[in-house]
């Protein structure tokens, strides 16, 4: 029997993780069967093992955990001593309404794996106050928080982009920049029409002055994390340098200590880590993408239709915009840039929402997972609210694209 194509295993495996996830099984669980059908499907059984090994024992997945442990210990500590509820409850003068779009947007200038859970923290109460179901908070706080990511450079697949296609970051940046206000205006029509009946009580609105300093007050660990990131300091160790200073400035016990650590330390958030990095491994040791898109291309399938397809699907498979800009990205180098290196502006847009499209409802998306499970959302209620405005940005990327 001749092995099977890598391109319909990724894509069957694609298929049991998400009847897995809508059979209600927990993402690590239903992440690992994914990894073990694709594995099992395309490489030599020893070779399970093998990335199993390699990948609990990688710098890159212990980095990951490492990042994620110190970002839950930090937002678990941080909403222990009230901070997140006082920077809603502060950001709540100028409008609970805009105050449930800018708290995550805020926290969504630290580029941090897992991070739309941090601000669902903080606007757990304001969502409810607001009279939200769990879909709708989950929406509001998980698009706003990556309405940054596509374009600005402290996000690292912005960076390889730079990298991979061989030209400067400000390049990508600057063509990638359009796509913020896109997101927001998406993003704000769907949320207007989720809010446009809701009556939020009024808040007392404070000075000017009185409401930056309180800002801070209720902010400074995520304005320092973003100082460290954007000078240059490694993730974890800014998340670890910022949850240290946190508890000495708030003189945290050791019993607020060890409910953080116990928190961040959970088994299923442990495992959904270790199996979404065990997939990502297999779909690059497998070669899966690249052989998709040699088959996308033997169709004869038009290179608008590969640029959008290609990325979108190596989002959804691998829930990282790094792997969809390092998996994708070198093997559409020909669409994206001309004989002399030059960036066809249109044709990387299209490539990267694309692969935005595919990342932002990937199952593997750890900020999509955690955040549906803290408001405990059926993720096929958040896909109702979410897909159209994806949709939507694809089908502007792709008319970009054929008119320019």
């Amino acid at each position: 029997m001749p092995p099977m194509s890598a391109s319909v295993a990724l894509l069957l495996s694609l298929a049991g993780i998400l009847i897995l996830l809508r059979l209600k099984v927990h993402p690590g669980p239903a992440v690992f069967v994914g990894s073990l059908i694709l594995s099992l499907l395309v490489l030599p059984a020893i070779e399970t093992p093998r990335l199993m090994l390699a990948t609990l024992t990688s710098l890159q997945t212990l980095r990951l955990i490492g990042i994620i442990i110190c970002a839950l210990t930090l937002s678990r500590l941080m909403e222990l001593r009230g901070l997140l509820v006082k920077l809603a409850h502060t950001l709540e003068t100028i409008g609970p309404k805009i105050a449930m779009h800018i708290v995550p947007a805020i926290i969504g200038f630290v580029p941090m794996p897992g991070g739309a859970l941090v601000s669902a923290t903080a606007v757990k109460g304001l969502a409810s106050r607001l009279h939200l179901s769990a879909a709708q908070s989950t929406f509001i706080n998980y698009w706003f928080r990556h309405i940054w990511e596509l374009a600005i450079p402290v996000y690292p697949a912005v960076i390889a982009a730079s990298v991979v296609l061989s030209v400067p970051l400000s390049s990508v940046v600057i063509t990638m920049l359009p796509v913020i206000p896109l997101y927001i205006i998406l993003g704000g029509i769907e949320s207007h029409r989720i809010l446009r009946h809701v009556n939020a009580e009024p808040v007392q609105s404070i000075p000017g002055r009185q409401l930056i300093t309180e800002l801070l007050r209720a902010s400074w660990p995520v304005v320092l994390l973003i100082g460290l990131v954007v000078a240059g300091v490694e993730a974890a160790i800014a998340f670890l340098i910022a949850a240290i200073l946190l508890a000495l400035q708030q003189r945290v016990s050791r019993q607020e200590l060890s409910n953080a650590l116990r928190y961040a330390l959970g088994f299923k958030t442990l495992f959904l880590l270790l199996s979404v990095m065990l997939f990502k491994g297999i779909v690059e040791q497998s070669g899966a993408a690249g052989i998709l898109c040699a088959d996308m291309q033997s169709i004869g399938m038009p290179p608008a239709l590969v640029l959008l397809i290609l990325p979108a699907l190596v989002g959804f498979a691998t829930g990282l915009s790094m792997a969809f800009v390092g998996i994708s990205f070198p093997l559409l180098l020909p669409f994206i840039t001309t004989a002399g290196g030059d960036i066809i502006g249109p044709a990387l847009f299209l490539a990267y929402v694309g692969g935005g499209l595919g990342y932002m409802v990937s199952p593997l998306h750890l900020c999509l997972i955690l955040s549906a499970e803290f408001f405990q959302a059926r993720l096929a209620d958040v896909y109702r609210l979410m897909v159209p405005p994806l949709l939507v940005s694809a089908a502007v990327a792709l008319v970009i694209f054929l008119l320019f």
